[in-house]
């Protein structure tokens, strides 16, 4: 293939906070000989009739799955890493059954139900991102009015995550974040963040990740229990990169493009 036509996916309410990556990632399609179009999830359904690539940003596994059954079209990330991530839960449940390790984690579905785990506990929505929604619980008060269902999980060492970045389904950089004034670490609540050079068990439990899970362009995300042990604490499919474009001369978008670009068979002109 000398050309590619893709499309570019987002959800309404992400495009409006990260149209410059968007707009950048349709600009370097052009220098990689593709064309990139910018789609909201809504109407991605009628234009992947005219795409031969996906971008799925939008979190929609439906889509993906849609593009890759019923078009035949290869989507970044494929459906089955969006079906898993985007569901803290079914991320926990998938990462289990596989023999790595996870905090202690339950789903809260029914009002006055209690989590037959001690407090305090961290709790959190199934499908939540940048810490939105996350409550620590030093009782079962604390725990009123979360929209239901929810997660419980037991606290691991606050302050404190590791974000490993996955391109082409090998470690690209990591991020350490951490937050002197909050038990949640996130870059977008205030946190700090640094580079971060994986150590041996980070590597090889990012490797077993990939193995069971391929990652076209995503983020891992480590936490610590008290006694220095890790744990996986989620894994964000449509990742974002501005710590990356702030803390290195990393340029994400153009590298994912590239990569896309040979995944497609695309020469540059």
């Amino acid at each position: 293939m000398s050309r590619a036509a893709g499309l570019l996916v987002y959800q309404e309410e992400d495009l409006r906070r990260n149209r410059w990556f968007a707009e950048t990632l349709c600009r370097y399609a052009e220098s990689e000989c593709m064309t990139l179009r910018l789609c909201l999830a809504d109407a991605a359904y009628s234009a992947a009739e005219h795409a031969d690539f996906v971008i799925n940003r939008s979190r929609d596994h439906v889509l993906s799955e849609y593009c890759e059954k019923e078009r035949g079209i290869r989507v970044f990330n494929r459906s089955k890493i969006t079906a898993v991530t985007n569901d803290k839960f079914v991320t926990d449940r998938f990462l289990h059954r596989n023999g790595l390790p996870t905090a202690e984690t339950q789903l809260i579905t029914e009002n006055g139900q209690l989590p037959g785990m001690p407090f305090p506990l961290v709790a959190k929505p199934p499908d939540g991102h940048g810490g939105a929604g996350v409550r620590w619980a030093e009782k079962i008060g604390d725990l009123r009015g979360m929209p239901l269902p929810y997660l419980v999980q037991e606290p691991m060492q606050t302050g404190w995550d590791l974000r490993v970045y996955v391109l082409g389904n090998q470690i690209y950089r990591a991020v350490l974040r951490t937050s002197d004034v909050d038990f949640r670490s996130n870059f977008s609540l205030g946190g700090n963040a640094a580079l971060f050079d994986p150590d041996a068990e980070i590597r090889s439990l990012v490797s077993r990740v990939l193995e069971i899970l391929p990652m076209d362009f995503a983020g891992i995300d480590f936490l610590r229990r008290q006694d220095g042990r890790y744990v996986i604490g989620e894994i964000e499919d449509a990742v974002g990169c501005r710590m990356l474009y702030q803390l290195t001369q990393l340029d994400p978008a153009r590298d994912l493009i590239r990569y896309i670009a040979a995944e497609m068979g695309c020469k540059s002109s």
